[in-house]
């Protein structure tokens, strides 16, 4: 058995057939019903079939009976079909449905995605949601007579044993962990020692189907000489290996100039002609430029049918064009015309800024000009528009390769790859060889491979070479919304596209990649597409279901002292008087009638009878004292349960939709005063004082229907999301609702969080939006080790 087989073996299979005789009962408890239910303490409403697969086109809930295995952090395996939407439990540390509370207006105006959903609420103490009722607004009279209601009940919640939450509580001040850690092996680690133990044997002993050895084939070894070389000797041009300090030209066209490949538009003898015409147009121009051989690879590249060896030759073009005395750029005319087409082509820009010498021969069949690599910028090629200065990344890589300025690595990373994916990548085999173009242009290099997208290329040749944790900060960026494709191919190319060529472009907290300083590191790229594996980075769950009792500790003032003798001395003036009214009240009532005395004996001693009658009128007394101390019990708990609030439990607690803060405070607090504020910088959606940095309620929250709310990227719903460590609250869109935050990285004085909801089936957090946090939050949030994060859409995770 081979070691891969054995290690699966071991682990168990990623994904198993259910067990049939469970899925009537399956099928009869369907998660998409959209019915309430009850579990957990919590009544519920399942997310409705019809509205999820509207919402997420193309992606059709499946309703198979696979079974997925999932490993928790503690190497507990257990397998589940796919369900609604899940989290990490903090508590059991294993998957479990993510129950979102959401606001009364949004349950009644739009139907939940695919997760269930629970009614918005707090939880308040209940003698301080009595006092609250009775002095809410009202006319004065009810507002009396509901406090005399409630007296007796609060007086008997406060009588109980229970803990009285205004004394202060010692709580952790750390954020809830996410306990998580991804067991699977990378695809590309950045340390060899965590590959797959197949892979690593592979990469040792890879050798080419023809025997030619792997060194011979590799894109990662330098040419230091081309291997074929097209000579002039004895009078004939010959394909020659021996290409010693041999001076060449290398010879830059285009297909669309030169048709020398038979296709669908182009027949065989049209293209072995086209080839005809331009060979002896190289080789005169050859000449004439005082050289007696030229590299063209149609010539000098294997053919197609040797893959390997024809990948690594187009791969190692880059060395063959840095050791040719001249670049000859063959075109039929030399009108602008022509040499914007030539210089659309992806090829072709690292054919001319690799060059040795600055000027770049372009040639026709009756002239030759020479162009400089700063005039190319003007000429050939083109940055789209010109008027955005920045936005011209072919003109900074023109200055770069002429000497004029000096890139930086992860500036050079990622404007020469804008420049790349600006031009057409007309004849390329694979779906990765924009970063094969891109890695000519670089130091280290990477070993071709075929299965690799875009993102997995990409990614692997950024962390081969010293681009400043390029990787580290992309995960930290928020780039601009695109416009979502119906086609789900054509929405991951998409994706693939936009992760990295918005990379030059500020995001939406205009902030550039190089202003980011990461807090994680990359330990890998994954199997899946546009996923990493990330590591040292910070994790707090998000809890959605409900909020939590408050546990905080306030300023002790002479106000909450008086508060607390009146609650504490009305209990004891009750007490005594009930106490002395109920005793004497019975002495009396025995002497009166127990101990009357027989016929014709004397009566007792009427002092005794006045005795008692005094001490029951007194505990009269105060009870009545009591009762009028009582009368601002309501007042006392409020003040109790209120003032500075010095330092709180640490929560991300979140909910479905926006409501204004004086709602919201008293859904966490049970009173409104002032304690929540809204972020100033945060996300997009905050809106600031223009005299301080603090963050004011937006219009369209405070005054609904007055304002219009903000437009929404494509299939994006509100969420609310309440900090109660520092007491903030953060308006932010997204598509599902995370439950997990990310610290990875910090910019301009806060935090980088990663937003990320949960997969159960493949263990992975699938990135939603990012929000800044303060900086104190990086020491109350517990470190994580190996965790996968995907940040591409995942809309097809249904079934």
């Amino acid at each position: 058995m081979s070691a891969e087989k054995h290690q699966q073996a071991i682990a168990g299979p990623t994904k198993r057939k259910g067990n049939p005789k469970w899925a009537f009962w399956r099928r009869n408890k369907d998660p998409y019903s959209g019915k309430r239910y009850f579990d957990a303490g919590y009544w519920y409403r399942r997310p409705q079939r019809e509205y999820i697969e509207k919402e997420f086109q193309g992606f059709p809930i499946a309703d198979d009976e696979t079974e997925y295995r999932h490993r928790d952090i503690y190497g507990r395996v257990k397998y589940q079909k796919k369900d609604v939407l899940q989290y990490i439990s903090p508590t059991e540390s294993s998957p479990r449905p993510l129950l979102v509370q959401a606001t009364l207006e949004v349950m009644k105006s739009q139907p939940a995605g695919d997760w269930r959903r629970v009614k918005l609420d707090g939880k308040v103490p209940t003698v301080l949601k009595i006092s609250e009722w009775a002095l809410k607004d009202g006319n004065f009279c009810l507002r009396w007579l509901r406090v005399i209601l409630v007296v007796p009940a609060i007086l008997i919640l406060l009588s109980l044993p229970l803990d009285k939450a205004w004394d202060d509580i010692e709580f952790d001040d750390s954020y809830t962990e996410f306990p998580n850690y991804t067991w699977d092996y990378p695809k590309h680690a950045r340390n060899r020692l965590d590959c797959r133990p197949s892979s690593e044997r592979n990469a040792e002993n890879a050798s080419v189907h023809s025997g030619t050895k792997s060194s011979d084939v590799s894109s990662k070894i330098r040419l230091l000489r081309p291997r074929l070389l097209v000579v002039l000797e004895n009078g004939k041009w010959e394909l020659t290996s021996d290409t010693s300090r041999i001076p060449y030209a290398f010879i830059s066209f285009t297909a669309s100039h030169f048709p020398f490949r038979p296709s669908k538009t182009v027949t065989v003898e049209k293209a072995v002609s086209a080839q005809q015409t331009l060979e002896e147009f190289a080789q005169r121009k050859t000449l004439e430029a005082g050289l007696e051989a030229y590299w063209i690879d149609f010539r000098c590249c294997a053919p197609n049918e040797e893959r390997e060896l024809h990948t690594a030759d187009v791969h190692r073009m880059c060395d063959v064009i840095r050791s040719a005395e001249h670049v000859l750029v063959l075109l039929p005319e030399l009108s602008r015309q022509r040499k914007l087409e030539w210089g659309a082509r992806m090829w072709t820009l690292p054919e001319a800024l690799l060059a040795r010498k600055q000027e770049i021969l372009f040639c026709s069949p009756t002239e030759t000009t020479t162009i400089s690599k700063l005039a190319m910028a003007d000429q050939v090629w083109d940055d789209g528009d010109a008027s955005d200065a920045d936005h011209q990344p072919t003109r900074v890589l023109a200055e770069h390769y002429s000497s004029v300025l000096t890139l930086g690595r992860l500036e050079l990373f990622t404007i020469a790859l804008e420049a790349l994916a600006n031009r057409q990548q007309n004849g390329t085999f694979y779906r990765g060889d924009i970063a094969y173009a891109l890695m000519g242009l670089l130091h280290n290099r990477i070993q071709h491979d075929q299965s690799d997208s875009l993102f997995q290329s990409l990614a692997k040749l950024s962390l081969a070479n010293d681009s400043d944790r390029l990787i580290e900060r992309m995960v930290c960026m928020f780039p601009p919304p695109m416009a979502m494709a119906q086609n789900p191919s054509d929405l991951k190319h998409q994706e693939q596209e936009n992760l990295f060529l918005t990379l030059t472009a500020p995001d939406q907290y205009h902030t550039q990649l190089w202003d980011i300083e990461p807090l994680c590191q990359v330990a890998g790229v994954a199997d899946q597409d546009q996923t990493l594996i990330l590591d040292a980075c910070r994790g707090v769950s998000i809890r959605w279901k409900a909020f939590p009792q408050m546990k905080y500790k306030r300023s002790y003032g002479f106000r909450k002292l008086i508060a607390e003798v009146l609650l504490r001395s009305g209990a004891f003036w009750s007490g005594l008087g009930l106490g002395l009214m109920i005793k004497y009240a019975w002495d009396f009532n025995n002497k009166t009638y127990s101990d009357q005395p027989q016929f014709g004996a004397n009566f007792p001693n009427t002092e005794d009878w006045s005795t008692d009658v005094g001490l029951i009128f007194l505990g009269a007394v105060a009870v009545i004292f009591a009762f009028l101390l009582s009368l601002g019990a309501p007042a006392a708990v409020r003040r109790l349960y209120g003032g500075r609030v010095m330092q709180s439990a640490p929560w991300l607690v979140g909910f479905e939709g926006v409501m204004p803060a004086k709602d919201l405070e008293v859904l966490v607090f049970g009173n409104s005063d002032g304690r929540l504020t809204y972020d100033p910088s945060s996300t997009p959606f905050c809106e600031r004082d223009p005299d301080e940095r603090i963050g004011v309620e937006p219009l369209w929250i405070s005054s609904p229907g007055k304002y219009p709310r903000p437009a929404l990227p494509q299939g994006h719903r509100l969420f609310t999301l309440v900090d109660t460590g520092s007491l903030t609250v953060s308006i932010f869109s997204a598509r599902r609702p995370p439950s997990v935050a990310l610290v990875c990285g910090r910019e301009g004085g806060m935090l980088r969080a990663v937003l990320c909801h949960y997969e159960r089936s493949d263990n992975c957090l699938y990135k939603e939006t990012v929000v800044r946090m303060d900086s104190v939050t990086l020491n109350q949030a517990k470190g994580l080790s190996w965790v996968k994060v995907g940040l591409g859409d995942n809309r097809g995770r249904l079934g």
